[in-house]
């Protein structure tokens, strides 16, 4: 047989034999034929194109990852869903995983595909640009802008393109014949002095800060452009990351081949990790480039390096999920288990109501109804982030991510209602009710602050009296049981066998409605490390006193009237 250039995505051509006629059999591509010496040479000969195409015009040639595909069609959906303003995806991925080729792929895409297009590269420093950015730009430059000799492209009165292995492009940029042009720029640069223009795209590599982050989506705002960060997560969960991962929920899912469980010796599956994730900020997503991907990277060897590594240096190394941070008090809380759509929560069940005031602040309200089957299905909070609210406009969120503060930082609807009265919430509560179609069977407000007296015009009054006199609601008061007993109660109500399919048999009791983000977000990321501070306490408070209220479904011909409200 012929000798055949080794390649990874074209499998080599097998002779299997050769028949009493003289022809081959031959399996070529995945297909089994037979097929004469002069088809056989010919099928060869169409291997070697194939592969030196794709060597000497990546632009157009080149093999593609699949995870590519991911990436593309989540800045399409983001574009589609928001037609102006800047669209942003973070790449998290294993060693070799493809995400750099990706980018620089990305970028030349704007930068051949629009005539006049700026964009920017960012490494941590001059050397580090040359070493792992610049060249893959240099690749996918198409062949006719590309000329091999010399390196340089003769200038005209607007192309100007010089490229050297060892210095990279001159003077850190270039210039197509299109008009478009490339910087690659540095962290170690003062942001707020460098000069530039607007923007259509940039690619962020790895260490890229939350001041960068800042400077550049006002770059690319007035082009609506896109903003790509590609990240390793070797120094584990950074603000960078933070801000993108804390509270973000998971769109789609993967068996993770490295991470198998066993049960009794036996194996009974693989580990699930993320592979699409849709950020708090609602126009960004991130996507996980798993070292499998790319055939290039030499998967089975590092297949080979992780056995027996800790299942944190797996998940890093492989799949691009960071571990090193601190954890969420909900450690099983899961967006594919735990959160269902609207139309999901049954409609029939005993509703309860839920509140938790502040001092200067917007009420936290929940309903959770409770199923005959025992289950409690959150449906509604409020303030949320989908309802206008009367005199205020949209919320907003209750907290954001915050790359210092362990537990986020208030968000806006935190002071959205922080002037409403008695009226106002009353007006709030029954337009919420008159909408779900139930009056809650009883409401529940906390403690520590509707049973404080304050001194008012008829004299010292806690706010649950106030409530009851002022507008016809009665709430009773939660139990003033410590943090931790109600952390452990609801971890036993998110708890299920992660080692068998979720089905009526087992489940959670505990599920959140898709509508319920801002409490969401609170399962995902509260830590309680910033104490009674924390942005994210408040919906977590409310669920504790849900959880140890005692609350649960009653027989509606079994019911009493109750103040509040009946079923």
């Amino acid at each position: 047989m012929i000798p055949q250039t080794s390649n990874p995505v074209i499998p080599e051509i097998v002779v299997e034999g050769r028949r009493a006629d003289g022809t081959f059999v031959v399996v070529s591509q995945g297909r089994r034929l037979v097929a004469t010496e002069a088809q056989l040479l010919a099928i060869h000969r169409e291997r070697e194109e194939k592969i030196a195409r794709m060597v000497e015009d990546p632009w157009r040639y080149g093999w593609e990852n699949p995870a590519w595909g991911m990436s593309d069609a989540a800045f399409t959906d983001l574009r589609k869903q928001f037609p102006r303003g800047v669209t942003e995806l973070l790449i998290l991925g294993g060693n070799r995983s493809g995400k750099s080729r990706y980018y620089a792929r990305r970028a030349m895409q704007h930068l051949v595909n629009k005539p006049g297009a700026k964009v920017w590269c960012l490494q941590s420093t001059e050397a580090a640009s040359i070493q792992s950015q610049q060249p893959y730009l240099w690749e996918y430059l198409p062949t006719e802008w590309r000329p091999m000799a010399s390196g340089k492209l003769k200038k005209g009165s607007v192309a100007n393109i010089t490229y050297s292995q060892k210095g990279g492009f001159t003077e850190n940029s270039f210039v197509l014949p299109n008009g478009s042009q490339c910087w690659f720029k540095f962290y170690s640069m003062d942001v707020t002095s460098i000069e530039g223009s607007e923007l259509d795209f940039v690619w962020a590599d790895e260490l890229v800060t939350p001041d960068w982050l800042e400077a550049l989506r006002f770059r690319l705002l007035t082009r609506d452009g896109e903003l790509g960060i590609g990240f390793t997560p070797i120094e584990g969960y950074t603000t960078t990351v933070k801000e993108y991962l804390d509270g973000a929920r998971t769109l789609e899912e993967c068996e993770a081949p490295l991470l198998p469980r066993h049960k009794h010796g036996e194996l009974v599956g693989y580990e699930m990790v993320p592979r699409v994730q849709q950020c708090t900020r609602e126009k960004a997503r991130v996507v996980y480039f798993h070292t499998a991907d790319n055939p290039y990277g030499n998967p089975e060897a590092m297949a080979m390096e992780l056995k027996g590594s800790n299942r944190e240096r797996v998940l890093m190394r492989a799949y691009g999920v960071p571990t090193k941070h601190r954890l969420s008090m909900f450690p099983k809380f899961r967006d594919t288990v735990h959160v269902v759509p609207q139309d999901k929560v049954p409609s029939g069940g005993t509703v309860f109501h839920f509140v938790d005031p502040g001092e200067g602040k917007t009420w936290a309200m929940l309903w959770v109804r409770f199923s005959p089957d025992g289950r409690a299905w959150v449906y509604r909070e409020w303030p949320d982030q989908i309802d206008y609210i009367e005199g205020v406009g949209y919320a907003g969120a209750w907290a954001d991510a915050d790359g210092k503060l362990q537990d986020g930082r208030p968000g806006p609807a935190q002071k959205a209602c922080a002037g409403f009265g008695f009226d106002d919430y009353k007006r709030i509560i029954e337009a919420a009710e008159k909408v779900d179609g139930v009056t809650a069977a009883e409401r529940w407000m906390d403690s520590r602050y509707g049973n404080t007296p304050t001194m008012t015009h008829e004299g010292v009054r806690t706010l649950i009296e106030q409530c009851s006199e002022r507008i016809d609601m009665d709430f009773r008061a939660t139990s003033g049981q410590a943090i931790v007993e109600g952390v452990t109660v609801l971890n036993d109500w998110l708890s299920y066998d992660e080692e068998k399919p979720v089905d009526a048999m087992n489940c959670p009791r505990l599920f959140i409605s898709e509508r319920c983000k801002n409490l969401i977000y609170a399962l995902k990321t509260w830590t309680g490390a910033d104490g009674k501070k924390g942005a994210t306490k408040d919906w977590i408070d409310i669920l504790r006193y849900i959880a140890l209220s005692g609350v649960a479904y009653e027989d509606p011909d079994l019911m009493s009237v109750r103040p509040g409200g009946t079923y």
